[in-house]
């Protein structure tokens, strides 16, 4: 981080910070809590974005605001293509799906789909009653009905890129059929470190992820809502033994390119640094030996409506 960078950044600093997680407030954050990074995508990369990690629950929030629609109206990962990479990592998501009751019958929505690459990697493999949502990506941008219901609602790498995440969650919820079960996946704030966020360009992602998490951030989010969580996961999703699909991979990818996202899309830039990289080859083959970051999901049924006892029925004690 460069403190003179992050000296000037706060003059931005709003008159209170809030944390949308666990709501804690303060006008005078410390300078410990603060650090600002550049962007991670070609259009961001000479750009510094402040930070704010909150005292209270550690989560992380980017302060600047955003247009959202601006923002995705170039964004590289909407580019993405089922590779080997993503059938790899899908793959994995698919079996806690099913581990937790996933049925080929079962109607599903992606929430926040980006190009709907999942959506296709489902269709691929008999799920035919799945649509996908993004609000930024046109093909995808109609939200379901409110009495369209869903037996699964998979809202994976989409809390973060939220500012309003429990606002999220509830339209989510509400989304699911009681019953249904939610896929709830995010990035981790615990271990970063605010005097020192270069090694954590990708994991940060700015200026597109607004809101991240620890995993205990993600569970007393959840535990708000009236839901069970029957599985959870710290390890990400991305972490498999398959080659070439493992975050350690994607990290190192990243940073081989320079932190810079269209330049890892780029399947002609992906060849050249293999090329001159026996490194790159190492954590391809062997990068779920050796995870550099964290991804906590929870996996939850939704449950009835808690009913209230009717006037009559809370003062009969009162007539006897």
């Amino acid at each position: 981080m460069d403190n003179k960078n992050t000296e000037t950044a706060t003059d931005k600093l709003p008159l209170e910070l809030n944390c949308p997680a666990c709501r804690y407030a303060t006008s005078q954050p410390s300078g410990a809590d603060l650090g600002s990074v550049r962007g991670n995508t070609r259009r961001y990369s000479d750009s510094e974005f402040l930070l704010w990690k909150c005292p209270q629950c550690q989560t992380i929030t980017s302060i600047d605001p955003v247009d959202f629609h601006d923002i995705y109206s170039d964004y590289p990962l909407n580019k993405r293509k089922l590779d080997i990479f993503a059938q790899g990592t899908y793959g994995n998501l698919l079996r806690r799906l099913r581990r937790a009751g996933l049925q080929k019958t079962d109607s599903i929505l992606d929430y926040g789909c980006g190009n709907g690459i999942f959506v296709e990697y489902l269709k691929q493999r008999g799920y035919l009653n799945v649509v996908g949502y993004d609000p930024y990506v046109p093909e995808f941008s109609s939200l379901p009905p409110a009495q369209a219901l869903f037996d699964v609602v998979v809202n994976n790498d989409t809390l973060e890129h939220c500012d309003d995440i429990h606002g999220m969650l509830i339209e989510s919820l509400n989304l699911l059929k009681v019953g249904g079960l939610l896929y709830l996946g995010t990035a981790d704030s615990e271990p970063v470190d605010m005097s020192n966020l270069e090694p954590e360009i990708m994991r940060l992602h700015q200026p597109f992820h607004r809101v991240i998490l620890t995993e205990q951030g993600l569970h007393t989010l959840v535990a708000e809502y009236n839901v069970t969580i029957e599985h959870s996961y710290r390890r990400s999703y991305h972490d498999t033994l398959r080659p070439f699909s493992n975050y350690r991979f994607l990290d190192e990818l990243n940073k081989a390119v320079g932190h810079d996202l269209d330049r890892a899309m780029d399947p002609a830039e992906v060849n050249r640094v293999f090329l001159r990289s026996p490194r790159l080859w190492f954590f391809a083959l062997f990068g779920y030996l050796f995870p550099s970051a964290f991804e906590p999901a929870v996996i939850a049924r939704k449950h009835k409506p808690k009913s209230r006892p009717s006037p009559l029925s809370a003062n009969s004690n009162d007539s006897e």
